[in-house]
């Protein structure tokens, strides 16, 4: 098995591509799917797939904080899966805001550091929402600030998941998905009174 993959991992720098680029394009195709579902439960699966490629994908091409907050990134999402809607404990994805500058520190290499964690800190209170219009909006706020770090390391498959997500996410909104008004409550069927007149009960 180990020998197939290494063959393959050849095959694969053979023909022009590095292994970097592999796991970017592949995270990129996550990037590009999630926003196209409509729960917000469908959307956190998927993104699992960029979060743990661009984590391999960062660390390749010596980006150790977007590497490290893309490792944060696939455990919040785990825990965003579990905790759900229930706001008893969405408390967590803000609780991380602390342990993002840590990373940031412990990482740093100037501005794509502070790009990468003002995009995993957006990307935090996108997911403490449970309403899907207001995740989407939060996430076109931080997906900008991934596209930046990303064009300050070079990273193409980054830069085109991030201009995807943008795009699809402006799209999603102005269509309204997620947005629709709740309906109102129905009219309480009319009663008729002693005097024969109809009334509300």
């Amino acid at each position: 098995m180990s020998e197939l993959l290494t063959d393959l991992l050849q095959a694969v720098e053979d023909g022009g591509w590095s292994v970097a680029q592999l796991l970017g394009f592949c995270g990129t195709i996550g990037g590009m799917l999630w926003p196209f579902f409509h729960s917000r439960t469908a959307m956190l699966l998927v993104q699992l797939v960029p979060c743990l490629c661009f984590a391999l994908h960062f660390a390749l091409v010596d980006a150790p904080t977007a590497a490290a907050l893309n490792g944060l990134a696939a455990i919040q999402v785990l825990a965003a899966l579990a905790v759900g809607g229930r706001a008893a404990f969405r408390i967590a994805y803000l609780l991380i805001l602390p342990v993002i500058a840590v990373v940031m520190a412990l990482t740093w290499t100037g501005l794509p550091s502070a790009f990468a964690a003002a995009g995993m800190a957006l990307i935090s209170l996108a997911r403490y929402q449970t309403q899907v219009a207001r995740f989407r909006g939060t996430m076109l706020v931080a997906l900008p600030c991934w596209f930046v770090h990303n064009s300050l390391v070079g990273s193409v498959p980054g830069m085109i998941s991030d201009l995807t997500g943008i795009v699809v996410n402006a799209w999603m909104l102005l269509r309204g998905t997620g947005m629709a008004p709740p309906q109102p409550a129905p009219l309480a069927t009319p009663i008729p009174s002693a005097n024969g007149e109809a009334k509300l009960s």
